[in-house]
């Protein structure tokens, strides 16, 4: 469910001036090797040389290295054989429309050689999150609801594209349609999410759940020990 504040799933150019400025801890000969090739793709060239319209953002450049190694797409999914490279990532300069190539391994599979389709979910509520933020108030919201189709088994091994379109913005609330497709246009799987704004700021959500769950910890701990009294008496 991804929901955070705006640095989180928004892009800010100003964080990734430079689209190779950050060293990738992940760098094998592979994933190097699978970098310069998606470089080189038709559709990261024509977007990348289309400044007028789209600004290519370094994904998830933002995060701290504690918070990349706990992140599950930056971190513990990223390396060879899973999301071998950081996604080619662009968005359009209304905000409206983001797009991203990603490279999909062979150690995500579910049947072999068939990308598992709670991977693929996943994708999908990371472009509908980078489309949706930055439309809502203080751009940053959480997942509320997301419908998928699958169409079409995912091979692994591969560049696919996600594509996510804004379809409506009504308050707290943002509307977005995405697709995942093989680069020749095979329709892989397609989707709509809801994502809402939070009344309150993320933080404070944060350290709401953290005391509920402190207090729910204490509970649990003060019954367990009355329980245990209980039983000893009645011996």
């Amino acid at each position: 469910m991804p929901g955070a504040e705006v640095n989180s799933y928004a892009p800010d150019s100003a964080k990734a001036s430079s689209i190779h400025s950050l060293k990738d801890t992940y760098a094998t000969p592979v994933t190097e090797k699978l970098q310069a090739e998606m470089d080189q793709l038709a559709i990261v060239v024509q977007h990348t040389s289309d400044a007028d319209n789209w600004t290519r953002h370094v994904s998830h450049a933002y995060l701290s290295d504690e918070h990349r190694r706990n992140h599950l797409t930056a971190g513990v999914l990223r390396g060879e054989r899973l999301l071998s490279v950081a996604p080619a990532l662009f968005q359009s300069k209304d905000q409206r429309h983001v797009i991203a190539v990603i490279h999909v391994g062979e150690a995500l599979c579910g049947h072999p050689g068939i990308v598992h389709g709670g991977l693929l979910g996943t994708l999908l509520d990371e472009i509908t999150a980078y489309t949706a933020l930055p439309n809502l108030p203080g751009k940053t919201g959480f997942t509320a609801n997301l419908n998928i189709n699958y169409r079409h088994p995912t091979i692994a091994n591969q560049f696919i594209v996600a594509d996510s379109v804004l379809d409506s913005q009504e308050g707290r609330k943002a509307f977005v349609k995405a697709t995942l497709k093989t680069l020749d246009g095979t329709l892989l799987a397609d989707a709509t999410a809801l994502f809402i704004a939070p009344k309150i700021p993320v933080a404070e959500i944060k350290d709401q759940l953290e005391k509920n769950r402190s207090s729910s910890s204490s509970s649990s701990s003060a019954s367990s020990t009355s329980s245990s009294s209980t039983e000893t008496k009645a011996e």
